[in-house]
């Protein structure tokens, strides 16, 4: 993957992983990687020119990589690789694992 550019990638996965590795800021934020994948995938001069409407055409079409698609080859790629990982990861790990409060229950 290295030296390729985001066109020369064959696979969603491998997009979304040439992404995450060049662009951080979409490691935290989904909407932030599909707007970054979407303008890739279409590119910066089409995209200009392109209306609202054709965009929601060509999404209601299948033209473009649905969303669900994007997120979650972005939980496959995190879930195997914590470098690609968001900085905001740890500190929600770390809140999780340590609840402010406790639930005991008790068997009969």
């Amino acid at each position: 993957m290295k030296g390729k550019t985001f066109l020369e990638l064959n696979t969603v996965g491998d997009k979304v992983a040439f992404l995450l590795e060049n662009a951080p800021r979409t490691r935290e934020n989904d909407s932030d990687l599909i707007a970054t994948y979407i303008l890739n995938e279409i590119g910066t001069k089409e995209l200009g020119e392109m209306t609202a409407f054709d965009l929601l055409a060509k999404i209601a079409n299948g033209k473009i990589t649905p969303f669900a698609t994007i997120i979650r080859a972005r939980q496959d790629i995190q879930k195997k690789n914590d470098e690609l990982k968001g900085s905001e990861f740890g500190k929600r790990k770390k809140s999780v694992e340590s609840p402010l409060f406790k639930v005991n229950i008790r068997e009969n």
